[in-house]
């Protein structure tokens, strides 16, 4: 979202300057009249903001003409941030057999992403994917890297380290499930899927992390 408010800034800009240049050349160097400078120069303003203005899409399809297009756009925004969280952690684990592992399971949420781009009419479906399951895998993938940097050596953190590699396994089983129902257009929004995930995750030794802004009580 950021990158098109630039853009579109970027347009407006431009297309001031556009018009300045007119008004300039035609108030001084062919003379005109300072009204009819004005109103030529205006009217050059709006049509570069018309042809610069730029056209977000999701893929190849105007964000305009989608339904909900700023929602549907906002929400693939949120998948691509947790994509990329994801990808900056996964290139700081290199021990076997995780590291192979996270590399699997980020190939995983590039391909499910390329989907939803190709096809945002399916990112409604694929809320609960963006909502818990790719923000999770982020979160064990930060987690773990950042225990690895303290250098501790305690026995609750060399469980939870242990059990990343179970995370990611039962991440990963996750993610192709949630892939396979979404290309089956079903809604992603499985309850028992849900709960199950978070069981699991749980007994491997991950605690969610609190919301930005919440407090969580234990």
């Amino acid at each position: 979202m950021k990158h098109a408010k630039w853009k579109e800034l970027l347009s407006i800009i431009l297309s001031a300057l556009f018009a300045l240049v007119l008004f300039f050349i035609l108030l001084l160097l062919f003379r005109w009249s300072l009204i009819l400078c004005i109103v030529l120069s205006a009217a050059m303003y709006v049509a570069c903001c018309m042809l610069l203005r730029p056209v977000e899409k999701i893929g190849k399809v105007e964000v305009d003409s989608l339904d909900n297009g700023e929602f549907l756009s906002e929400r693939l925004s949120e998948a691509a941030s947790d994509y990329s969280r994801m990808k900056k952690a996964a290139v700081q684990i290199r021990e076997q057999p995780l590291g192979p592992q996270c590399a699997e399971l980020v190939e995983l949420a590039g391909n499910i992403l390329d989907y939803l781009t190709e096809n945002p009419e399916k990112i409604t479906a694929a809320r609960r994917y963006i909502d818990y399951y790719q923000e999770t895998a982020a979160n064990v993938l930060e987690h773990y890297t950042e225990l690895k940097k303290t250098g501790l050596s305690t026995a609750e953190t060399e469980k939870i380290l242990r059990s990343t590699q179970e995370s990611v396994a039962t991440l990963k089983a996750a993610f192709n499930m949630q892939f396979e129902k979404l290309m089956q257009n079903e809604l992603l929004d499985m309850e028992a899927d849900l709960k199950l995930l978070k069981q699991t995750l749980r007994s491997e030794g991950y605690r969610e992390p609190a919301k930005k802004g919440h407090e969580t009580s234990k």
